[in-house]
């Protein structure tokens, strides 16, 4: 075999210009790797993060992922002084509620562990959650818990201004290139060449997303991770959309609202989340067939039936838009961050289970950690990307489990809402 020409070296390189892959170069470059290096094939937030809905909340029972969340919304105003220019973080608070025995228990676990890792946390009564939510129906409300740092951010611009700063950190920033190859001698990845140039380096990142399990098998390693379609729907503008409006999460009828447009960004938990092959996604969003009219409307209509004795204007709600992207779920809902057993110089950072944006500061520093051989702020066994031991994902059983793992999501003892 004739040995590549190498071209171009890099200490780190960084393959997929997401809100993930453009954290993690960014927290490399600011634990002081000097020569970090991300390439995306299209152009950076534009997949995934630019359909997301940008939740910045704590609606969770998981250690981890309380603490990574936290670490995000502390990076904000550190990103803002960095780039001089801000991010318009929305802190509108969120306001958990709970309709049923069942849930209100969900929520007072959840009240519990959040207290016990300083999220500033406030019980409401219905009065009070009702002169926030008037068109909410809070009579049958069993209990009211308001998150009232949290709130929602636009995921692209929050990816922009990580690889803004990461440039200004010294990163190289390599848009329109193509990852064709990961290179590896004795089983170890000393490489990738692309489109552009031939490149060493010491460390390969897999921060592709729903293109990840592709990469990863292209030298013979499986990501235990789905493409799965994450989507929402926004109303035409109108009261519930007001200004001064919380986000509003609905465990009962898994739901979950914010304001958008001047009326609701809605989200729902499909009962059984589309799912799709890995190894066949086309390389660009547009061509994935996400959406089935007939199908979804469907959906939508018996998604929001329950809702009627609580929303008292639901009927009068007109939909504006509908929008869908491929977020990569795991079988047990958490991300995949790290080495493989037996294989050094690649680490993956994948596996968002549609909580990119939210915990994406903590999934960049837990990288650099890791390659820098630092002690983490959070358990990183977890994330282990082989703790499910050899999976095949294009596998129907292995869908099934991870559309099983979105159709929970809402509720507090799964990842987020």
């Amino acid at each position: 075999m004739t040995p590549l020409n190498w071209t171009e070296q890099a200490e780190v390189v960084v393959i997929g210009g997401g809100i993930i892959g453009c954290s993690v170069a960014y927290h490399l470059a600011r634990a002081g790797v000097a020569d970090v290096l991300l390439v995306e094939r299209l152009e950076l937030a534009a997949a995934t993060t630019a359909r997301s809905a940008g939740q910045l909340s704590f609606g969770r029972t998981d250690v981890n992922m309380i603490r990574m969340a936290k670490q995000t919304q502390a990076v904000i105003p550190e990103l803002e002084n960095e780039i001089g220019a801000s991010l318009d973080f929305q802190r509108a608070g969120n306001l958990r509620l709970a309709f049923s025995s069942e849930r209100e228990a969900e929520l007072t676990k959840l009240e519990s562990v959040l207290v016990s890792e300083g999220v500033n946390v406030e019980r409401l009564d219905r009065r009070a959650a009702g002169e926030m939510c008037p068109w909410l129906d809070m009579s049958q409300v069993r209990a009211s818990l308001l998150l009232a740092d949290a709130g929602h951010i636009d995921g692209p611009r929050l990816a922009m201004a990580y690889a803004q700063a990461a440039r200004a950190r010294g990163v190289r920033l390599w848009r329109g290139v193509e990852v064709e190859d990961i290179v590896v001698e004795d089983a170890n990845v000393v490489g990738v060449r692309t489109s552009r140039a031939n490149v060493r380096a010491k460390y390969v990142v897999d921060a592709a997303g729903a293109w990840s399990p592709q990469l990863a098998r292209s030298i013979g390693w499986y990501v235990a991770a789905v493409p799965t379609r994450s989507h929402f729907w926004i109303t035409a503008p109108n009261a519930a959309g007001a200004p001064d409006q919380p986000n509003v999460s609905l465990p009962d009828f898994q739901v979950y609202t914010r304001r958008e447009m001047g009326g609701l960004l809605i989200g729902f938990q499909e009962p059984v989340s589309r799912t799709f092959d890995p190894f066949g996604l086309a390389p660009d969003l547009d061509r994935v067939p996400m959406f089935d009219a007939t199908a979804d409307l469907e959906l939508l209509g018996q998604q929001l039936a329950p809702m009627r004795d609580i929303v008292r204007d639901i009927d009068h709600w007109q939909f504006a838009h509908h929008i869908a992207g491929l977020s990569t779920y795991t079988p047990d809902g958490k991300f995949l961050i790290g080495r493989f057993a037996g294989l050094s110089g690649f680490l993956v950072a994948t596996g968002c289970c549609g909580s990119g944006v939210l915990a994406s500061a903590g999934i960049g520093q837990l990288t650099a950690d890791l390659i820098l051989d630092r002690a983490p702020s959070v358990d990183a066994t977890v994330f282990e990307p082989d703790r499910f031991g050899p999976v095949d994902p294009s596998n129907a059983e292995f869908h099934a489990r991870c559309a099983a793992a979105r159709a929970g999501k809402s509720r507090s003892r799964a990842i987020a809402a």
